[in-house]
């Protein structure tokens, strides 16, 4: 029991509008001192704040506290433990030794053998560990950084002296300094420094500084040292307001081994101004293979610039590179522009189209009667180097309109009327003029029965596509590469749902009335199915030629997922040299598998993907990709995962196909990248080499 000298007292000075309640085995006040030294599990507790010492001295006039022996403070902002500390609790200032901090809204735990809080959101810390993860007695934190000497700033910085990045106490790397972020808020500093090795580019070391300039922009600065190849420099910029958004992109590289310096621009740019808006979008490269020497170690955020215009700094990219520059002028229902734009041809011996300046006027769809109606007319210069130049000016017409209620009719007419004044057309017509009338009817209907037992869903359709075409001109834009067409594609859609089965499938035919050869008017039937049952589910396309009696395509994938953290699939490709690709065939897939550019020909692959939950924190992803026509395994990966709640860590293992020198070998990299809480992802170390 406390002694009776233990007694509960509240202190009521003039000069302060608040309580201070103190609890101890023993008390003893000096007036002239105006202090209280309480010890013995003492409890002293104000309204702000609450203190558990062994022993405590109180200074009533500066509100000063002394606290000794297993010292325990808490406030709205903070949780402290500690052997020994003194604090005001009116400034919320304070020195604690031997000391655990919580800061609670943005969870960081400060571990140090001195700290200094020199305001509510400001620390000083000797011989610290800083972390988002709550200490357990007895165990190593999953994560933490240390320093000799630690600067903190709540949601402002942190800058560290001498630091260590450790993992469950094991040093894994050390830099002079590390600034970064002091809470979860985005703020100016060094990113964790990559580290990588490779036997083509040698040994790679990556800084980077992320500096924030206002609310609504920020920069990240990048270096890139190989030292076999020279130094990479790159800035990124980002920036969002009200009117405008954007995002750019530079990066040079001298390539001492190619003796080549590459240089590279990427950006886009929306303004939305009083009258008109603007959009600029470019991306130039000075060396047609800067993507294949270096597009896999460019160090840019793999977050996309406006999900709307699909670009990705990060994705792989196509033969051509195109940059424009669109004024914009809305009206009602309709809106004129400016459009200027030009293309870089990656491919070493090809050739670029040709640059466009063109100015036009679009009409938006709108409703007369049952028809919808739209309309464009634009006007365009066309110029090359050396080569095709002159004028282009088309009107396009259309109109829709949709009949039927059971059985549906949706029909479309478009009219294209192209006047040109060209040079240098060759091999090409030299035309003046080109007309092009487009009819497209589709008809079809939904028969379905629907019970308890089960679902059953039939669609018949048939529909058209009638185009003809005067004269032969270059092709300055898609439309111009059509030529007089005459398609009906029939078919039938059927699906059936058990309440443990799930069967669809699809039958369609092209007929080709344009065809000189009777055979040749059918096209090869596509035939499509999918199956679900039980865990398993297995889906095929495939293209059979009547007429010749082969198949052109096939096509199958089978997943199979036995509980809810484990799935395997296996897919498997084969086209056979010469076959007509789906986007001549006019007839998109169940699985949308094609696209227009689809045009590979006798390709036989295999795929084989697993997903595995090992345990509540392991998981294994893997994909492996395998060509059957001689050039043996292509791209695969490993990807393993451990993850707890305020830390997780990845292993990335790679195997990509390369040329180097002209010879084909393949190329392996090895990546180890934390994600930690409350600082992001951590990319750790890299390694690649080539066998």
């Amino acid at each position: 029991m406390r002694k009776l000298l233990g007694l509960l007292i509240f202190l009521i000075l003039p000069t302060l509008s608040y309580a201070v309640e103190i609890v101890s085995e023993s008390l003893e006040r000096f007036e002239e001192e105006q202090k209280s030294i309480a010890v013995g599990n003492v409890e002293l507790n104000e309204d702000n704040f609450k203190v558990k010492a062994q022993k405590v001295v109180y200074y009533e006039k500066t509100n000063d506290v002394e606290v000794y022996g297993n010292v325990f403070y808490e406030d709205e902002e903070i949780t402290a433990w500690a052997e020994e500390g003194v604090f005001n609790a009116d400034k919320k200032t304070g020195n604690f030794k031997k000391a655990l901090i919580h800061i609670k809204k943005q969870d960081i735990w400060l571990r140090a053998e001195e700290v200094q809080r020199l305001s509510e959101i400001k620390y000083k810390a000797r011989k610290a560990t800083f972390s988002t993860c709550e200490p357990e007695p007895d165990k190593a934190q999953p994560w933490c950084i240390t320093g000799e000497y630690v600067d903190l700033v709540v949601d402002e910085s942190m800058i560290a002296k001498f630091t260590t990045f450790r993992v469950k106490d094991i040093p894994v790397a050390f830099s002079p300094v590390f600034w970064g972020p002091g809470g979860g808020m985005k703020k100016s500093g060094f990113l964790p420094l990559k580290f990588g090795n490779s036997n083509t580019r040698g040994f790679r070391f990556s800084p980077a500084y992320y500096l924030v300039i206002d609310s609504n922009k920020d920069a990240t600065f990048y270096l890139d040292y190989f030292s076999k190849t020279g130094l990479g420099k790159g800035i990124e910029y980002r920036y969002l307001d009200f009117d405008a958004k954007g995002m750019w992109f530079a990066y040079q590289i001298k390539d001492r081994e190619l003796e080549k310096n590459y240089y590279e621009l990427r950006g886009m740019h929306l303004q939305k101004l009083k009258h008109f808006d603007l959009l600029a979008d470019l991306n130039y490269v000075n060396k047609n293979d800067f993507y294949k020497q270096y597009g896999d170690v460019r160090s840019t955020s793999n977050t996309y610039l406006f999900k709307e215009f699909g670009k990705d700094l990060t994705a792989r990219y196509d033969r051509f590179l195109q940059s424009s520059l669109e004024l914009s002028v809305p009206a009602v229902g309709s809106r004129f522009y400016l459009l200027g734009q030009g293309w870089k041809d990656l491919k070493t011996d090809g050739t670029s189209p040709p640059g466009r300046a063109e100015i036009g006027y679009v009409v938006y769809p709108y409703r007369i009667g049952d028809f919808d109606l739209t309309f464009n007319v634009n006007a365009s210069y066309f110029y090359k180097e050396d080569g095709l130049k002159g004028q282009r000016f088309e009107l396009n017409p259309q109109i829709r309109h949709t009949l039927g209620d059971a059985l549906k009719l949706s029909q479309s007419l478009s009219v294209n009327q192209i006047f040109y004044n060209l040079e240098k057309t060759s091999p090409y017509d030299n035309t003046s003029n080109r007309s092009m009338i487009s009819y497209n009817p589709k008809l079809f209907t939904r028969l379905y029965k629907i019970n308890e037992k089960f679902k059953h869903i039939i669609e018949p359709f048939i529909e058209g596509v009638f185009i003809g075409v005067s004269g032969k001109p270059p092709i300055l834009r898609e439309i111009e590469s059509i030529d007089d067409t005459a398609l009906i594609r029939a078919g039938v859609y059927n699906k059936l749902d058990f309440k443990t089965l799930s069967l669809e499938g699809r039958v369609s035919q092209v007929y080709d009335m344009r065809a000189k050869n009777e055979w040749d008017k059918l096209y090869p039937i596509l035939v499509e199915g999918r199956l679900s049952i039980w865990k398993l589910s297995f889906s095929f396309d495939t293209y059979q030629n009547i007429s010749k009696k082969r198949m052109e395509r096939f096509n199958s994938s089978i997943s199979f997922t036995p509980e809810e953290n484990t799935s395997l699939s296996i897919s498997q490709r084969y086209t056979r040299e010469g076959a007509l690709s789906p986007a001549y065939l006019w007839s998109p897939t169940l699985r949308d598998q094609y696209s227009l550019q689809d045009k590979e020909s006798g390709v036989k692959s295999y795929t084989m993907t697993v997903v595995k939950k090992l345990t509540e924190r392991w998981s294994l992803t893997a994909n492996i990709n395998y060509d059957g026509k001689g050039a043996g395994l292509r791209d695969s990966s490993m990807h393993l995962r451990y993850a707890e709640s305020c830390w997780a860590a990845n292993i990335h293992i790679t195997r990509r196909p390369v040329e180097i020198k002209g010879r084909q070998t393949s190329e392996f990299s090895f990546l180890i990248l934390f994600e930690l809480k409350g600082l992001g992802p951590v990319r750790l170390y890299e390694r690649s080499a080539t066998s």
